[in-house]
């Protein structure tokens, strides 16, 4: 309380009481010794009440608080647990934790888990079909960034998919404490380790086969390996591997004799005694195709939008691309999509050929193009001349309805390039992205496509999408989510087939363990999207003749639905919408491979680069021990500090209304008033 403050409130008394000696001794003619003193008192609080109000004087109230350290308790929640046989084990661990009154009382027990996702949570069942280490350390870095949390990480170490946990790990700024779960000992075993092989081959040629087969043992062994298509063998060859030997690559090249997805059966023979035999075989599948799409990118520049959109292409094996210049000798009938780039007059014989043979382009402008060439020949858009470029940003388009496609950070993407001024068109297009103008988002369009009876146009006005292939690599570490929606604008372009008002968007075939997810869109006979359909999907499997309805569940524009829990095994769908006669029926297969039975037990060695110090789980009272002692892991106390003024104290308010009650009550009952 500062010097003012005491002044003030010493002012406020002394002046109380001299209102109060004025009104009832000086003035008071009839001086009753026993009343007025008693009602100068309620009266005296009543006024020094009042003006302390009016000073309002400020005091400061500090708590003291006892802050615990957080405990993260982050569990291998996958199936290798389960088949290592250590998941009783786990159980008493994570009890043993939890109930122990010390650990309790130094810290704030948070839990988490993990497997393909990170969780907060201690609903443990060891059911995950896949593990990724990676992203759990990713997780809790971003959760305890500015905290101190001591990690308790309980794993086998064994991930099977993510980047190296090991690098992550490091980049937590927190001390990790890994517990180890499963057997360290290292056994003889033999097993099939990576398989390459092309997702797509096609009919009548032959596709390669990679097989990594792995051996760790002190003994030299020699054993059978096969590929194998059902009951034929189509590969057999004999591996000798030894201590010093460890490993051998098998190529093998199969043939693609007929259409459809086709199951094949990589295997090696056991060995003695051998503990884990799962990992001796692997399955893979190969979808085979009667037909290859080839696309021609045609130029009279050279620019890195040329080399990303082949690379883009290629990324699918049902496609090739080919970068030719203009005036070079081309044989249009090749190809089923043309992609123009940065068109001037020298394309002119281009166009001949392309309206002659009626094939699908896909346009792409830049600061380079002849816009009054392109108004003449496409007959689509014009362009005023100008010698200004200008940039633009893309904004995405939610209403887009001829293929769906995911919004990848459009509008994180760089600005793509091109000629300054309005784009005037002659048709409606359909825009994938908007351009964003200097901050203003406009409904011109940046990306767009344009169905014409069989035909198919596309359309992107600017250049350097090469830089949006590089921006995503950087956002997502890989090429996939950039390939993946050029290549269903690719796609759309080079078909000739009529839109379809029920679209489903699969694969052929997948892994067990994977995220299997089947999306879809539903348009109205106007093909605008309608959120309002009920669609289902009926699954029915070849072997049993068992089928299942899953209903699909609207999510922003794509309508989706999760198989993720169907077993291994060939499966026929129908597809419907169940409002309308409208239905696609078509097939797929889930291969029998689990990931997580390929361990035979723990990756110590990963596990020993998180912490020198390695914990098993038979080692709970050393753990402890160590968080309990650790000096950095002590509770801090920490004060608050806080301001009240006198006005928000109620009970003053409380004493002026009892004072004065209390005086009236009184002279009224002495009949002093």
């Amino acid at each position: 309380m500062v010097v003012n403050n005491i002044f003030f409130i010493i002012l406020a008394a002394v002046t109380a009481l001299v209102l109060v000696l004025l009104q009832y001794y000086f003035t008071n003619k009839n001086k009753r010794s026993k009343h007025w003193i008693f009602f100068s008192a309620l009266r005296f609080i009543t006024y020094f009440s009042v003006f302390l109000l009016l000073v309002n004087p400020k005091f400061t109230n500090t708590t003291y608080t006892l802050e615990k350290p957080s405990l993260a308790l982050v569990v291998d929640n996958s199936s290798s647990i389960k088949n290592l046989g250590e998941e009783n084990k786990v159980f008493n661990y994570l009890n043993e934790i939890h109930q122990d009154k010390e650990l309790n009382e130094a810290f704030s027990i948070e839990n988490y888990s993990f497997g393909s996702n990170f969780r907060a949570n201690d609903s443990i069942n060891f059911s995950e079909k896949q593990s990724n280490l990676h992203q759990a350390f990713s997780n809790l870095q971003q959760l305890y960034k500015n905290k101190t949390a001591p990690i308790v990480f309980i794993s086998d170490g064994n991930q099977t998919y993510g980047q190296d946990f090991t690098y992550s790990a490091k980049q937590l700024k927190q001390p990790i404490f890994p517990v180890v779960v499963g057997d360290t000992t290292t056994y003889a075993d033999l097993k099939i380790g990576q398989l390459n092989a092309n997702r797509y081959a096609f009919l009548n040629n032959k596709f390669p086969v990679e097989v990594f087969v792995n051996y760790s043992g002190n003994s030299a062994i020699s054993k059978r390996f096969e590929i194998k298509q059902g009951n034929q063998t189509l590969y057999a060859e004999n591996i000798s591997l030894s201590q010093q030997k460890t490993s051998a690559v098998i190529n093998a090249t199969l043939p693609a004799n007929s259409v459809g997805v086709k199951t094949y059966s990589v295997s090696i023979e056991t060995i003695e005694n051998e503990k884990n035999t799962e990992n001796n075989i692997k399955n893979f599948a190969v979808e085979v195709i009667d037909e290859k799409t080839n696309v021609l990118i045609l130029s009279s520049i050279l620019h890195p939008d040329l080399g990303a959109f082949k690379k883009s292409i290629a990324h699918n094996q049902q496609r090739s691309a080919t970068i030719k210049m203009v005036d070079e000798e081309i044989d249009f009938g090749n190809y089923q999509l043309v992609i123009l780039y940065q068109p001037n007059e020298n394309f002119a014989a281009a166009y001949q050929q392309i309206k002659q043979l009626g094939l699908n382009t896909l346009t792409v402008t830049g600061t380079q193009t002849n816009y009054e060439f392109l108004g003449e020949y496409e007959e689509i858009f014009t362009k005023p001349r100008s010698n200004q470029n200008e940039d633009y940003l893309a904004i995405y388009n939610t209403n887009y309805s001829s293929f769906q496609f995911e919004n990848i950070g459009f509008e994180n993407f760089p600005p793509l390039k091109d000629k300054f001024g309005d784009l005037n068109f002659s048709r409606e297009l359909n825009s994938l992205l908007f351009q964003s103008i200097a901050g203003y988002e406009t409904q011109t369009p940046l990306i767009a496509t344009l169905e014409d009876g069989n035909q198919r146009y596309g359309f992107i006005f600017g250049e350097n999408t090469w830089q949006w292939r590089a921006n995503s690599f950087l956002d997502h570490e890989n090429f996939d989510t950039y390939d993946d929606f050029f290549g269903k604008l690719i796609q759309y372009l080079a078909s000739n087939k009529r839109r379809e008002r029920l679209q489903l968007d699969y694969n052929s075939f997948y892994n067990s363990g994977e995220n299997i997810v089947f999306k879809a869109q539903y348009f109205d006979k106007n093909f605008e999207f309608d959120s309002r359909g009920k669609l289902s999907l009926t699954v029915r499997n070849k072997e049993t003749d068992t089928a299942q309805v899953f209903p699909f569940l609207l999510l922003n524009n794509l309508y989706e639905v999760d198989l993720s829990n169907l077993d291994s095994g060939n499966y026929t769908f129908i597809f419907n919408a169940n409002d309308e006669q409208l239905s696609k029926t078509g097939q797929f297969t889930i291969i029998d491979f689990e990931v997580e039975k390929q361990f035979s037990n723990a990756n110590f060695v990963a596990l020993q680069q998180l912490n020198d110090e390695v914990y098993f789980l038979n080692q709970f009272k050393q753990l402890k021990q160590n968080l309990l002692t650790a000096p950095e892991f002590k509770p801090i106390q920490k004060s608050q500090q806080e301001v009240l003024p006198l006005i928000d104290w109620v009970y003053l308010l409380v004493i002026m209304v009892f004072c004065l009650s209390s005086e009236w009550f009184l002279r009224k009952y002495y009949g002093l008033i």
